[in-house]
């Protein structure tokens, strides 16, 4: 259960990746083809058609719209339609560009696509707008819009759909990335609104060992048996991945900003409920629980090859839902509970843990992290992610004692779901007490009659 750490990393600070792609608002006649490598690829270097478009902004500051890939699972060689969908009120005029690429390696192509009346599709031979297709083997790809399926004057949106030919035989998981231009067509370049979208598909799924359950347990305590409604929980066992694999998320793993129930062909079900994937490898999955209220006795299951005709299922492990089960995360290999100052200038901790870790001080605004306290106000289901401006608070009454003493509500500046992060984890910004004594001084937090656990501090120096 010791890579937490990094599933909150991933949790706190995963963002989609960035790209635009600015499509022509002057006449459908004079359209030429847009410049290729401009879908927002990393391993393109990000690039994107701003430098000729002025637009409101960055790619996906207008929230009025979206865009969005929809792509299925590939078996190989087997064509399939990439559905690209692009929505605005205000819009009158769209455009796209997507390419796909190995997930093991982002600069290669992976398959090919098929020009038709609505999709051209573009070869990356060095030229700034490359040159029709077929390509030649090797090349990068670039399927976008053509004159006529720029639909000038529709309003509200479009949908392109692109024929995609999978690679011949199984080369993993393939990320699709796109932009889109939801023009104003006002017959210049500004003015316009653009975004960016990625998706990432399993290939035909062939785990071959069937999974082994032998722990679930909370993700930030560890204790095991309990766990709640939106907590995260660790899964530990074998079977889950081919041994040494390791599989983050990735942004094109959301599916409209939802964390993945599926994840390298694997899926979780409590109480036969399929929960929001974090994090998997051979031994150990991290998951949330689902937005669930029945209490009691709960099986757990790990799926291999989920839905398909090959599908592994584990044997049960029964967990009892209750309503609260609170947990601290803590760093890696200490009693220390995983904090920083409120600003984020250091980490609250040894020095082991960062070249900036130190103690924290009298007085002093701290943030801790943890999981298992429940409803908060307003309530997000699990698997969503807390959007950056929100302040969701824990909805039911609780304390947060440190050095054994209750803080006073003017020390708990906030309590709630962590912002920007899955919504399963809390985040509490609390000020040391004045009177706080040095040395390793305990906290807990206690909601429902349930307690963090014990033994758990925060290191205090004057």
């Amino acid at each position: 259960m010791g890579k937490i750490l990094g599933t909150i990393a991933w949790s706190v600070f995963l963002a989609a990746a960035a790209g635009t792609l600015r499509a022509n608002s002057g006449s459908l006649a004079a359209l030429p083809a847009p410049p290729v490598k401009r879908s927002g690829v990393p391993a393109d270097g990000g690039l994107t058609c701003a430098a000729c478009h002025a637009s409101l902004g960055p790619a996906n500051s207008d929230n009025r719209g979206k865009l969005k890939v929809a792509a299925a699972s590939y078996q190989p060689g087997v064509k399939q339609k990439i559905r690209v969908e692009i929505q605005h009120p205000e819009a009158r005029r769209w455009g796209f560009q997507l390419t796909a690429r190995l997930a093991s390696d982002e600069s290669k192509m992976a398959g090919s696509f098929t020009a038709d009346d609505n999709v051209q599709v573009r070869c990356d031979d060095g030229q700034v707008r490359g040159a029709p297709a077929p390509c030649a083997p090797g090349l990068l790809q670039f399927a976008s819009h053509t004159a006529a399926s720029t639909r000038a004057g529709v309003t509200g949106g479009v949908v392109w759909e692109v024929e995609w030919t999978p690679p011949e035989s199984d080369v993993g998981d393939v990320v699709f990335y796109a932009a889109g231009n939801a023009a104003n067509f006002s017959m210049d370049n500004t003015g316009d609104s653009v975004y960016t979208a990625v998706r990432r598909i399993s290939g035909p799924c062939g785990l071959s060992g069937r999974p082994v359950i032998s722990g679930v347990g909370n993700a930030a305590s560890y204790a095991t048996g309990q766990i709640t409604t939106n907590g995260l929980v660790t899964i530990v066992g074998s079977n889950f991945l081919p041994r040494g694999m390791r599989r983050l998320l990735h942004p094109g793993d959301f599916d409209d900003g939802l964390f993945p129930k599926e994840l390298s062909c694997l899926a979780v079900e409590i109480n036969g409920v399929r929960a929001p994937i974090t994090y998997a490898d051979s031994g150990q999955i991290n998951v949330q629980t689902p937005s669930i209220t029945v209490l009691g006795p709960a099986p757990v299951r790990v799926l291999g090859n989920p839905g398909r005709s090959n599908e592994l299922r584990s044997e049960a492990a029964t967990v009892n839902m209750v309503n609260y089960a609170p947990g601290l995360f803590q760093f890696p290999g200490t009693s220390n509970i995983a904090a920083h100052v409120a600003d984020g200038s250091a980490y609250i901790g040894p020095s082991t843990v960062a070249p900036n870790a130190r103690a924290a001080r009298p007085g002093e605004v701290i943030t801790i992290y943890g999981t298992g306290f429940n409803a908060t106000e307003p309530f997000y289901q699990a698997g969503e992610l807390v959007p950056l401006d929100e302040r969701a608070r824990i909805r039911d009454r609780f304390t947060i004692l440190v050095g054994g003493a209750a803080l006073a509500a003017g020390d708990i500046l906030y309590a709630g779901l962590a912002p920007g992060a899955i919504s399963g984890l809390y985040q509490f910004n609390i000020r040391i007490p004045a009177s706080a004594s040095e040395g390793e001084v305990p906290v807990v937090i206690e909601i429902g009659g349930q307690r963090t656990q014990p033994g758990v501090t925060i290191p205090v120096r004057r």
